[in-house]
Parts: C-alpha cells; structure tokens; sequence
C-alpha cells in the first residue's frame, strides 16, 4: 500500500472514529436528557399533588422553599453530568489530534532529512525544522492547560454559585419556619 494509501485510511479510521465517539455522545446526552425531563414531571406532579393537599399557606411557602432549596443541587448534578459527556468526547478528539500531528511531524522530518540530506549543514536544516515543531508542541501544551484551568474555574464558579443559591433557599426555609 502506498504511502498515500496508507494516510487516507488512516485519516478515515480517524475521521469515523471520532463520528462514532460524538454519536456516542449525543446518544448518552440525549438519555439524559430524557431522565431529566422524566424525573422533573414526576416531581412536578408529586409536588402538585402535595401543594393540593396542604392545609395552610404557611405549609405551601415551606413545599415551596423546598423545592427551592433542591433545585441548585440538582442543576449542579445535571451540569456535572453534561461536562463529562463533553469531556469524554473532547479527550477522544485531543488524542486523534496528537495521534495525527506526531505522525505528520515525524513525515515533516523525514522528508526535510531525505530532501536535504546530501547538502553541506544538512543537521542544521533539520534541528531548526525540529526545534520549530517543539516550539509549536509547546505552544499547544499551554494552550490545553490554559483550557483546562479555565474549564476547572467554570466549574468551581458553578459549584459555589450552585451552593450559594442553596444556601440562600435554606435560609428562606429557616426564616419561613420561624
């Protein structure tokens, strides 16, 4: 098989790979969301049947209050939930990347040493051309963990927002009791 050959196929095999890992993904992303939205009408219905049986309007603020105080953690589970089936997908697509740009580097080389390889300072030609790829490996390292860090501060910045707003429901809970 020709070198050729041998690059398509394996940019196909990368290609549908990564097809498959992202219908993989709408299918998981899907099933959740359908839990979700089963679970929410199940709950909807218990609390409106728990609203219909409350004898005073002090018991409905305190259902009320409740759900409330669920609703943040449950958002936060769901968000979690919805991360990892992005993460999954996102690390499948990063490695298919590196898989592809190491292998391209490696034909990078191997053409510059064979094209330059009976020319006077041949090895400068290609330690320049070597360096040049590190500085870019380089270069996308700092770029993934800049995502990365920015990724793990959205998510604190949901968790403590999440938990704010929990706090702040059991407060009103606390002072609808009292």
């Amino acid at each position: 098989m020709s070198s050729l050959a041998a690059d398509t196929t394996a940019s196909m095999h990368t290609i549908f790979s990564l097809a498959g890992e992202a219908f993989k993904g709408a299918e998981t992303l899907s099933s959740l969301n359908l839990q979700t939205l089963k679970t929410l009408m199940a709950e909807s219905e218990e609390s409106s049947r728990l609203a219909g049986s409350t004898g005073s309007p002090l018991e409905l603020m305190k259902l009320q209050a409740a759900m409330l105080q669920a609703a943040p953690v449950k958002a936060l589970a769901y968000g979690r939930q919805v991360q990892e089936v992005f993460a999954t997908f996102d690390a499948a697509r990063r490695a298919a990347y590196e898989e592809s740009v190491t292998s391209a580097q490696a034909k990078l080389l191997a053409a510059v040493s064979s094209f330059f390889g009976n020319t006077p300072n041949s090895e400068k030609i290609v330690a320049l051309t070597q360096s040049a790829l590190d500085t870019s490996n380089k270069a996308y390292e700092r770029m993934n963990a800049a995502t990365k860090q920015l990724s793990e501060t959205l998510a604190a910045n949901v968790t403590k927002a999440s938990e704010t707003a929990a706090q702040a429901s059991s407060t009103a809970l606390a002072q609808i009791e009292a």
